[in-house]
């Protein structure tokens, strides 16, 4: 029987540049939920997951995250004070709680027409991005034992590496994929779907050829889900 998972992403290429290998294996009976509700970044995840025939969901908040790019500027580290307090002066209040109460509703609501025990829920283990970490609050307050995929590539950088050691005292990794057997149909299908992450694949080039391995962390004091 394959496991059930449920992968909650924050932006549309979340879970395809952070955990493929759940994605490409049949183990796994696989879900996607996009938080962000972009138009554009919408019909790219349609049809990703339309060729991946992996049923996706968004939320009905319509709203566009770009908060990355000035919260570097002011915040050298990510935590959740200041990633609230930023993402409140981005966004707003408004939609900030509009955001965390459709999301709460949808947990809600999947989990009462899915046995939650039947199910491992992934999250962004949030480094290095306020809207990750902002996601990953929002889940953690309302299921208790999830499973974090790390976040490709902010979690990755040099000014990361201080939120990287503080959270490793509180999490554990349980699994580490190398990619090398599926790099290249990875990062062929980001290509082809996301094409408005054409700047991101460009950018990013020196980290996407190193093949880091795809990593899925635990709380310390959970016990295994996944």
């Amino acid at each position: 029987m394959s496991r059930k998972v449920l992968i909650i992403q924050p932006h549309s290429d979340d879970a395809l540049f952070d955990c493929a290998h759940i994605l490409f294996s049949p183990e796994y009976d696989v879900n996607i939920l996009t938080v962000e509700n972009d138009e554009r970044r919408i019909k790219e995840d349609e049809k990703l997951y339309s060729f991946l025939n992996i049923p996706l969901q968004h939320l009905n908040v319509e709203f566009k995250d770009d908060s990355y790019y000035g919260y570097k500027k002011l915040y050298k580290e990510v935590n959740i004070e200041n990633s609230y307090k930023y993402l409140i002066d981005y966004f707003g209040k408004q939609t900030v709680n509009e955001i965390t109460e459709s999301l709460r509703a949808y947990l809600e609501d999947y989990f009462k027409k899915n046995k939650f025990e039947e199910y491992s829920v992934l999250v962004p283990w949030g480094i290095g991005h306020p809207f990750h970490l902002f996601v990953r609050d929002i889940v953690s307050n309302c299921i208790s034992s999830l499973c974090y995929y790390r976040d490709f590539t902010e979690s990755y950088k040099k000014r990361a590496q201080s939120q990287v050691e503080k959270q490793l005292k509180e999490y554990k990794l349980i699994s580490s994929t190398p990619v090398e057997s599926f790099c290249e149909i990875k990062w062929k299908l980001a290509s082809k779907f996301y094409r408005s992450q054409s700047g991101f694949l460009f950018y990013e080039q020196n980290y996407i050829k190193k093949n880091l391995p795809e990593e899925i962390y635990l709380k310390k004091d959970d016990i295994l889900p996944f």
